[in-house]
């Protein structure tokens, strides 16, 4: 049996930006308060920054750009940033349609600048990442594709982009695992493809300590990063 300790447990707020040091070994879980939750992450080897999460990679090496329990997330050296240990969402992380920014957000929303509505503003993925980034001596050249929690990308004929209706029901959560020292930056913001009223959600964030490793199946692909790993801590 697993028992475990919780570490942390915080609200992000809706339109609110989040980052935080998560050792080796810890598990992170994001849940759902409601149905409109929707999360955007970077994150990087919190020992050597320059090593980072690679979309394209953790695409192409498990041959799936559809995520869920018992896949990774890779690194561009072939490491396993962060395994997915639980999600009773089914599937909803989206691996391609990457962040928000101020000009899709009008694009997206109208206008709602901060003259307009003071604190309230229309705030993007890449505004809030900057400024998180900004607490590390990170900035601009550090920003790389963000993985996507609590929505989906369909890819119809001809290659097109559709952001699917499924959305998470409350308490549905997404766990990942640490398997390195990840520094992780977050953004709770509508998803890049999201239009109408802008109304972002509040999404709880809890961190455990596990005295036992998740009984999860993983595909051969993933062990490889998981030996990759190993060689690492060596």
């Amino acid at each position: 049996m697993i028992q475990e300790s919780i570490v942390l447990n915080e609200v992000i707020t809706g339109g609110g930006k989040w980052s935080k040091l998560i050792k080796r070994g810890q598990t992170i879980r994001f849940s759902a308060l409601d149905d409109k939750a929707s999360l955007s992450a970077l994150f990087y080897n919190a020992d050597n920054t320059a090593e980072r999460y690679n979309s394209a990679d953790t695409v192409k090496i498990q041959w799936n750009a559809f995520l869920g329990k018992g896949k990774v997330l890779f690194s561009e050296l072939g490491h396993v940033l962060f395994s997915i240990t639980e999600d009773t969402t089914h599937g909803l992380i989206d691996t391609l349609a990457g962040m928000s920014n101020p000009r899709i957000v009008e694009q997206n929303f109208g206008s709602g600048s901060y003259e307009q509505i003071r604190n309230r503003y229309f705030k993007s993925d890449r505004e809030n990442f900057l400024v998180e980034l900004g607490k590390y001596g990170m900035g601009k050249r550090d920003i790389v594709q963000c993985l996507n929690l609590f929505r989906k990308v369909d890819v119809a004929e001809g290659s097109q982009l559709l952001l699917s209706e499924k959305r998470p029901k409350k308490g549905d959560y997404i766990e990942l695992r640490a398997e390195m020292n990840i520094l992780l930056v977050l953004s709770n913001t509508p998803h890049v493809m999201e239009k109408g009223a802008y109304n972002p959600s509040d999404v709880e964030v809890s961190i455990f300590e596990r005295s036992a490793k998740e009984d999860v199946l993983f595909s051969e692909e993933a062990k490889r990063g998981f030996e990759n790993n190993a060689r690492y801590f060596a």
